[in-house]
């Protein structure tokens, strides 16, 4: 026997044609089928007026069940339609309404006692589909200008991409240009002039503060500025891309905007001379340049006090300044709270700094990058708080032991890359105490023999010197730093002497192992983290990361980190982790009771088959990051297997079908 599961509704209530019938069983059957069809109606009409309470309740989708049904019982009818579309345009889903309304147009006949309705509604529907609310215009003000413009990406903006929001009416236009910041706009070199094109560059002049862009041939930006007026423009990035860009386009462009102008970048421009910048643009607070000709005003005695940044840095050596010339240079600029220059031909500058720029708060000293120049700046300066030394510079470590005695009670802060030669030096450091070698000469204050050092305000030390430099100047300052969080070392100078003075931060909480081979003498390592696992819920140490040139397996001592109590993240950057690693691995997974944090490898790195799984037993593990180009299938299925896991990122595609999987186990799944 047949059974059919889908009934039509509507085949139910339609005539029948009896083809043999007994007696008058014809008759009974239309007439039976007659008082369906009145139960029917009656019932649809139950239907409806529950449908439209339980939308005035809010009880949608129910009162949307209830539409369909009536829509199933009686297709031809327009009540279900009516009722499925009366619903919709009480959420305000005018859109949806309209579709509905249509249907039922087409399936009841112009007779339909709710034909007409569907008309009329369908009218309305559209109608209020089309109205827009100018909620830009209501609003108060400082909530467009706080809550709402910043999410709509009309700050920084491209000159030949149209920015839609500026276009919808005045109100909003208006509303926009209000922004305190005004516009930031980066152009390209369309059709290699400033001649013509760039409309809404142009017609936006008055309220751009920010303008970045590229310049070559025969591009000039005085033809730019001539077209419009930027009175407000107060920062202006650019880049030469073509090294016989003449020097009197850019003069000429900026004597037009100088008077506003706040902050200067100019990258590659090696035509140009400092004292151009400085005679053209005299309320400038920030200038940036790289490969800049650093020629100073003739006059010695100009001073450029406005000037709280200066970042002067080149990839030519022939123009390092010689010690008498940065010298006057710096003397320009008393006002300065942030310097970044490189190359440099020494470090003596280093000792005579606090002369010349008695509110320097940061330092970037031989090289580097270049920085917007914000930072966060002290109230009551007394001394640089942020330093860092980069490798164009041999320093002379008189030179370092002076300079750090003098901020020893400001420096927070402190990054070493490269050489320091402490021959024939005036000073040698013991541990914790710098120890003269002869006469100084030098005044009490100035003297760092004459009291033992105090980096009270010291929290991270970046040291990474070139393979042939003695680490005494770090030491020194480890010994004497109470406050020290955060030491970044590479692998072959952490050594024994190292580690005990390391064990003496009694605050220090993250460790940055760098250059790790895993060939070197690993006593001071080991010694390190056995004085942290004697300690189990006492250590500080909570964050590590390990920047290794080999594989993880040829770092013998890494079994160590498992039996850290308090060890929260771990970030384990390996060119390569394969399968020797899985004792590692099993060891780390059965120990770090309270790891929540870990990274295995760098992008795309090669992982072995089966070690992901060893580290499903973290108990308390919620952010992963795994770098490899690919994992295997039960490396993946291994995954669902972390019991608190949050966030996983992955960097390669993964199938759907596995995100998918992913997602219904894990909260929050990152594809980089």
């Amino acid at each position: 026997m047949t059974i059919i599961e889908n009934i039509s509704w509507s085949e139910l209530l339609k005539n029948t044609n009896v083809t043999a019938e007994h007696g008058n069983d014809g008759n009974r059957i239309a007439t039976a089928t007659e008082s369906l069809k009145q139960t029917a109606h009656q019932f649809v009409e139950v239907l409806n007026e529950r449908a439209r309470l339980f939308a005035n309740s809010a009880q949608f989708d129910t009162a949307l069940r209830d539409a369909a049904a009536i829509v199933a019982i009686l297709p031809g009818a327009g009540l279900g339609y009516l009722c499925t579309g009366d619903v919709y345009c009480q959420q305000g889903h005018h859109a949806a309404a309209i579709t509905i309304y249509d249907q039922g147009l087409q399936a009841a006949s112009e007779s339909d006692p709710c034909y007409q309705q569907l008309q009329r509604h369908r009218m309305t529907a559209i109608a209020n589909n089309n109205k827009r609310v100018d909620f830009i215009s209501q609003l108060p003000l400082d909530i467009v200008i706080t809550n709402i413009v910043p999410r709509m990406e009309t700050t920084h903006l491209m000159s030949d991409v149209l920015c839609e929001p500026l276009y919808v009416s005045r109100g909003w236009q208006k509303r926009i240009l209000q922004q305190p910041n005004g516009l930031q706009l980066d152009f390209d070199n369309e059709d290699a002039t400033f001649k013509r094109g760039h409309d809404q560059l142009v017609r936006f002049a008055p309220y751009v503060q920010t303008l970045s862009g590229s310049l070559f041939g025969a591009v000039r930006l005085d033809d730019l500025f001539t077209r419009a007026q930027f009175a407000n423009l107060k920062q202006l990035n650019l880049t030469c891309e073509d090294d016989s860009f003449p020097r009197r386009h850019i003069i000429k462009g900026l004597r037009l905007i100088a008077d506003s102008l706040t902050h200067l970048t100019l990258l590659y421009f090696s035509s140009i001379q400092l004292r151009d910048i400085l005679e053209l643009c005299p309320n400038l607070v920030s200038l940036n340049a790289d490969d800049l000709d650093v020629v100073t005003p003739s006059s010695p005695s100009l001073r450029y006090p406005k000037m709280t940044h200066l970042g002067l840095l080149s990839s030519l050596s022939e123009r390092a300044l010689d010690h008498e010339d940065m010298v006057d240079l710096i003397s320009r600029f008393p006002s300065l709270l942030s310097l970044e220059i490189g190359p440099m031909p020494d470090s003596k500058l280093l000792t005579i700094l606090h002369e010349h720029c008695t509110h320097l708060q940061r330092l970037h000293y031989g090289g580097g990058y270049l920085s917007t120049g914000k930072f966060d700046v002290h109230p009551n300066p007394k001394g640089i708080t942020s330093a860092h030394f980069f490798g164009g510079v041999s320093y002379h470590q008189d030179d370092l032991i002076q300079f750090l005695h003098l901020n020893q009670h400001s420096l927070e802060t402190i990054t070493l890359v490269g050489h320091i030669n402490g021959d024939n030096g005036r000073w040698k450091l013991q541990h914790d105490k710098v120890v003269s070698n002869g006469a100084v000469g030098l005044l009490p204050e100035n003297d760092p023999t004459q009291s033992k050092a105090s980096f009270t305000q010291l929290t991270s030390i970046d040291f990474f010197p070139y393979s042939d430099t003695r680490d005494d100047i770090m030491k020194w300052m480890i010994w004497n730093a109470p406050n020290l969080k955060a030491i970044s070392i590479p692998e072959s100078h952490l050594q024994i002497d190292m580690a005990k003075a390391m064990t003496r931060s009694q605050h220090l909480s993250k460790l940055t192992i760098n250059r790790m081979i895993g060939h070197h003498d690993f006593g001071g390592i080991s010694e390190f983290l056995k004085f942290h696992i004697a300690k189990e819920g006492l250590s500080t140490l909570e964050e590590m990361t390990l920047n290794m040139n080999r594989p993880i397996h040829h770092v013998t001592w890494l079994p160590l980190i498992s039996r850290l109590k308090c060890l929260k993240t771990l970030e384990l950057l390996s060119p390569d982790i394969l399968e020797g690693a899985k004792l590692t691995l099993v060891a780390i997974g059965l120990g770090c009771p309270a790891l929540e944090s870990l990274t295995l490898g760098n992008t795309g790195v090669k992982l072995g088959d089966g070690l992901i799984k060893p580290l499903c037993k973290l108990p308390n593990l919620k952010c992963l990051r795994i770098g490899a180009r690919i994992l295997s299938q039960p490396d993946l299925l291994a995954l669902i297997e972390f019991p608190k896991l949050e966030r996983l990122y992955l960097y390669y595609d993964v199938p759907d079908c596995i995100k998918e999987m992913l997602h219904n186990y894990i909260p929050k799944v990152i594809i980089v």
